[in-house]
């Protein structure tokens, strides 16, 4: 099984580190890691060139954006070579071994787009049902967000983000939409979980500036 994971960088450089090694120490597998980074003003871009040196790194000047830059990062891969793609971003903490390996084998084997639960959120998604597929104990949920979707490689042929969306927001409504009107379901595996890092509300607090920049971009005003 073969596997490709997409991550969008911009500042907050703490939290790729943190979460990128503990992607690497959880993983259980092995996964190509493509990388393109948003404008960050910090270290990142040093970072990543020095230190994690991800299999493919693209550095941009400015913010292209959320749908713009994984349809770019989605052009860069030969998806012939992979069984799953995975929208990862770097503040998701994996927690427990052998998690992207779980989650892309309950992706093969079911062809639903997955995701860990995602703890930290201040509005989870409710599911509308559990089920068990191909073994797997999977909850339906009618969206599931970017934080940590994986999908089957094959989906990728024909579909690319609408580069119209806001800079910040509405992708993972838009993949997951699509997906089900072609016939396809989305939702949690039910034992893997994730941590969206030091919870939404500590997201907030921590990086305040990085808060109101995103509300600002997904067409909101900050609180």
């Amino acid at each position: 099984m073969n596997v490709a994971v997409l991550t969008l960088t911009r500042d907050r450089l703490d939290y790729t580190k943190h979460c990128f090694a503990a992607l690497r120490e959880n993983a259980g597998c092995a996964f190509d890691h493509y990388v393109l980074d948003n404008g960050s003003g910090d270290d990142t871009v040093a970072h990543l060139t020095s230190e994690y040196r991800p299999h493919t790194l693209i550095p941009q000047p400015d913010n292209i954006g959320i749908a713009r830059g994984l349809n770019m990062l989605l052009d860069h891969v030969n998806l012939l070579d992979y069984d799953v793609v995975v929208h990862f971003d770097n503040d998701c903490e994996l927690t427990q071994p052998n998690a992207l390996r779980d989650l892309a084998q309950a992706v093969v084997d079911t062809n639903w787009i997955l995701s860990p639960r995602i703890l930290g959120l201040n509005h989870p998604p409710q599911p509308t049902r559990q089920v068990t597929c191909a073994g797997h104990e999977l909850l339906d949920i009618p969206q599931i967000g970017g934080i940590c979707l994986a999908a089957p490689a094959w989906w990728y042929d024909d579909y690319r983000y609408p580069e119209d969306l806001p800079k910040w927001g509405h992708d993972d409504a838009h993949i997951c939409a699509a997906y089900r009107h072609e016939g396809g379901a989305c939702g949690y595996v039910k034992r893997l979980e994730a941590n969206h890092y030091e919870t939404s509300n500590g997201q907030a607090e921590r990086y305040p500036d990085y808060w109101a920049r995103k509300l600002d971009e997904m067409g909101l005003v900050a609180a």
